[in-house]
């Protein structure tokens, strides 16, 4: 029954909905055949890279580069968001590899290319577990590896880079806990300088006295040895001054927070001083000046007498932390001394501040509960001239400080005044008279309080209220 409903509807479709065959048609005056529009309807359906293919090329090269134009075309619709990013990442890699280039070429290679090759090997390794990867015993063995490969290299022991190596090396020796190591390579160091000019100069008297030459040679020699001399006495003084500056660094160190050892931080300080003190004696001695001129700046072989000023204060500010002002104030006195011959006339802050803290120290020592004044009491003795002393310098720092103009004086020069006033409050009610004490305190009140100190008006306020109630 079904196959009769299909033949009777496929019966009744009208004739012309029915697909027929195409046929060729011919052209009558060439004979050729025509295309048919069923044809034209296929070719239009090729895709581009069907025709791509299709296609025919001269060489491969140009197939290849068609097929990448083709494909550049849809890159960015079929990739929107990894071609960004591959395109970011490229162009990041070549910005990161000129940096690093440029910071290679500019300051990593320089400072090695002043040592040896072997020695700048060495060197590499030292600080990469210095400064990268902190490890102070490998540190300590590369900068060791180093000095010996620099001997071998024949480069001069008191040569500016090679004694830059020895303080490092001894730098790292005191960090990683082997103090002794690092003050025996200094020790060494100066030794060393002394042998060899000691050794110069007998070599000098010998040359001078057994060998028979002509005035010419002889002249000449002479200012070959003069200028060796001269090299030598440089270099050893550029390797002292480096050694006191590596001193005060370490005790600056050493009584910082993250250590807190006061202890080394002393003994690298009075190490420094004591190096100061002795090449200064030297100096004086052989008739050379003391410091080295302030206009010479750091190029000079010598400290200054402005550094040496400031190694004796640190040392006397460390005693005066620790109540012991019998050993600071000799230091300050010294200090101010040769900032003076610094100075001269012209007068600035840094002498206001000495003369305040040898009062300060002097008031430390006549305090009612230091030793010395505890003796004086055993031996029936009930004034002490170091009070009266000690107001002196107070007054002086503050008269000084008078004369003082700006641009010269500064906040400091001011802080220095306020502390002087209260060190005279102070001193007037150790010699017993209280009106003049409160009239001290009250200027270093009021002068705190115009500079905008407030600890020193806190300090003054509660010095007043004391002695106010010790009054009534």
């Amino acid at each position: 029954m079904f196959r009769a409903a299909s033949r009777r509807i496929s019966a009744s479709i009208p004739q012309l909905l029915q697909p027929q065959r195409q046929t060729t048609a011919r052209s009558i005056c060439n004979n050729t055949t025509r295309p048919s529009p069923q044809a034209k309807i296929h070719n239009s359906n090729i895709t581009p890279s069907a025709r791509v293919y299709g296609q025919r090329y001269s060489s491969y090269s140009h197939r290849l580069r068609m097929g990448y134009r083709e494909a550049s075309k849809d890159i960015f619709r079929k990739n929107p968001i990894v071609l960004p990013l591959a395109i970011l990442s490229a162009v990041g890699g070549i910005i990161f590899f000129v940096w690093t280039s440029y910071v290679e070429v500019t300051k990593n290679i320089p400072q090695y290319t002043k040592f040896p090759p072997k020695v700048a090997d060495a060197l590499r390794q030292a600080i990469y577990y210095t400064d990268i990867d902190l490890n102070a015993p490998k540190a300590l063995n590369a900068y060791k590896n180093a000095l010996s490969l620099a001997i071998e290299e024949g480069m001069h022991p008191f040569f500016g880079r090679s004694v830059g190596s020895q303080d490092t090396g001894c730098g790292d020796a005191r960090k990683s806990g082997t103090s002794e190591t690092g003050y025996g390579g200094v020790g060494a160091n100066e030794e060393r300088g002394i042998d060899l000019e000691a050794q110069l100069s007998s070599d000098a008297n010998v040359a001078a006295d057994n060998v028979q030459i002509n005035k010419q040679a002889l002249e000449d020699a002479e200012k070959e040895l003069k200028a060796m001399q001269e090299f030598e006495a440089r270099q050893r003084e550029r390797a002292l001054k480096k050694v006191i500056g590596i001193n005060m660094k370490l005790a600056e160190l050493y009584a910082s927070d993250y250590m807190q050892d006061d202890k080394k931080a002393e003994a690298a300080q009075v190490a420094a001083v004591e190096l100061c003190l002795k090449e200064m004696h030297r100096r004086q001695k052989l008739g050379l000046p003391v410091g080295a001129s302030s206009s010479e700046g750091a190029d000079s072989s010598w400290m200054n007498l402005t550094e040496i000023a400031t190694a004796l204060t640190d040392l006397a500010t460390v005693y005066t932390e620790r109540e012991r002002h019998e050993l600071a104030m000799p230091l300050y006195l010294r200090a101010l001394d040769i900032i003076r011959a610094e100075e001269g006339n012209s007068v600035s802050c840094k002498q206001v501040v000495l003369l305040n803290s040898v009062s300060s120290a002097m008031a430390g020592q006549a305090q009612p509960t230091s030793p010395r004044v505890q003796q004086m009491k055993q031996q029936g003795i009930s004034q002490d001239p170091t009070v009266e002393a000690a107001r002196q310098w107070a007054q002086k720092a503050i008269d000084v400080a008078a004369h003082i103009k700006p641009p010269i004086r500064d906040e400091e020069c001011d802080l220095t005044c306020v502390a002087a006033s209260y060190n005279l409050g102070e001193l007037a009610e150790l010699q017993q008279k209280p009106d003049t004490a409160i009239a001290h305190y009250t200027e270093a009140k009021n002068l705190a309080k115009k500079l905008g100190y407030q600890e020193g008006v806190s300090v003054a306020d509660d010095a007043l209220k004391r002695l106010k109630k010790r009054i009534l």
